[in-house]
């Protein structure tokens, strides 16, 4: 069969490993590159994680996923002491990160898929008995037995026809937004942290990020914003949210780090899950069409493994293969 399967997220990409190998699996993703919010963002000399910052593995299978990543170095874990301040609560499972960028462990993932980039699906369309996709520019993909969304839960939603047995589900997800503000210095600063998560808004997550193993020397740090402060001023002026995030950062850090040369403002519009779909996917046999990722089970990098690889095993029963 032809799959077509929409977004280069750890979910997608999840997905189209284990589907593969018995199926014409396509990838489409609008950005540049694999990642989704596994994201790195390089600016010469400068890196930045400017999506997720780390991980947990608190089931077996997630762990069995990352160990064999573990012994090649692909993925560490990540030992920096994490401040909390306003209330901020932090779990104390064993965080880890992807080396040398938090995006790397997607390109890898990548690496042996037909992963088409810099191409946004903008609408689907019945073509027989099979779907044609149209990107945004006009152009024509397909025809596929299957399509597959990845893509967050208000964008799969509208993608999806209205029959599409799992639009109630979808409208019950809630997902929040998030700025990430980089920063990249000349010269290394003496702050008083490596990490803070925060509980006062407006900032969320602050962490030295050239300070994360084997990340460019050149001194950055990674600013994130509260979510619900995020909601509340998502298509505020940019100049307005780079100056609230230095501001209260500054406060945080006792130094003034409006002094960064490199100044980069990243709106995710869909960060964070505050309500999930409730189940670990959406499948319509009908229409062949299906859905997975975070906002399925609640949000984080494993939530995203889970929900892939459970619809991949239900996938893959349900065909016979």
């Amino acid at each position: 069969m032809k799959i077509a399967i929409i977004g280069a997220g750890l979910s997608g990409l999840i997905l189209a490993q284990w589907l593969a190998g018995e199926h014409d699996v396509t990838v489409f993703e609008k950005a540049r590159g694999p990642g989704g919010r596994m994201s790195t963002r390089r600016a010469t000399p400068y890196a930045f994680d400017h999506g997720a910052q780390y991980f947990t593995a608190a089931t077996a299978e997630f762990q069995d996923f990352i160990s064999p990543h573990q012994e090649t170095g692909l993925v560490t874990k990540w030992n920096t002491p994490i401040e909390t301040v306003g209330g901020a609560r932090l779990s104390d499972k064993a965080k880890y990160i992807a080396t040398p960028g938090m995006n790397a462990l997607c390109k890898h993932l990548a690496e042996t898929l037909d992963l088409r980039v810099a191409c946004q699906i903008a609408a689907l369309e019945k073509v027989d008995e099979q779907w044609g996709l149209i990107t945004k520019d006009g152009a024509r993909e397909g025809p596929f037995d299957w399509v597959i969304s990845s893509a967050p839960s208000v964008q799969t939603a509208m993608l999806f026809p209205a029959n599409f047995s799992g639009q109630t589900a979808l409208s019950t997800v809630e997902m929040v937004g998030c700025f990430s503000l980089m920063l990249g210095f000349e010269a290394p600063l003496d702050l008083n942290l490596k990490a803070l998560k925060s509980g006062e808004a407006p900032i969320g997550w602050m962490a030295v990020n050239s300070d994360k193993p084997q990340r460019p020397d050149a001194f950055s740090v990674l600013i994130q914003s509260d979510n619900d402060w995020a909601e509340a001023n998502l298509e505020a002026a940019p100049e307005f949210v780079i100056g609230a995030l230095l501001e209260a950062a500054s406060d945080l850090a006792k130094t003034d780090l409006s002094v960064a040369e490199h100044q980069v403002l990243h709106r995710w519009r869909y960060a964070a899950v505050s309500k999930s779909a409730g189940t670990p996917f959406l499948l319509d046999p009908a229409l062949q069409l299906a859905a997975c990722g975070d906002w399925c089970l609640g949000g984080k990098v494993e939530a995203a493994f889970l929900s892939a690889s459970a619809l991949a095993k239900q996938f893959v029963s349900r065909s016979g293969s």
